[in-house]
């Protein structure tokens, strides 16, 4: 159940990674977060968080969205395969130092 502002009634960012993700994101991260050590589809995710009518382009829209977002932490979204279809999975990020 989303939780909504007692004042507004506006739904409340949810936190996932330390971000502040919409209700509709962070039901994606936890989607992704879920799948198993191979991912998940875009399929799957469309499936499960828009009932199937969503196009790939609008499901990987969000991805980037949550990546965008994660950008400073040490998480990201990352599809197993190259092209427009892949299984996706949360990775942990590898930083290096700049010389």
């Amino acid at each position: 159940m989303t939780k909504v502002c007692s004042h507004c009634h506006q739904p409340l960012p949810e936190l996932r990674a330390g971000v502040r993700l919409s209700p509709l994101k962070a039901r994606i991260f936890d989607v992704i977060k879920r799948a198993d050590s191979n991912g998940i589809t875009i399929e799957v995710i469309n499936a499960i968080c828009f009932d199937g009518r969503a196009s790939a382009v609008n499901v990987r829209n969000h991805i980037h969205q949550i990546n965008d977002a994660l950008a400073g932490t040490d998480f990201e979204i990352r599809g197993g395969a190259p092209g427009m279809v892949g299984y996706f999975h949360i990775v942990k990020r590898h930083w290096s130092a700049v010389r």
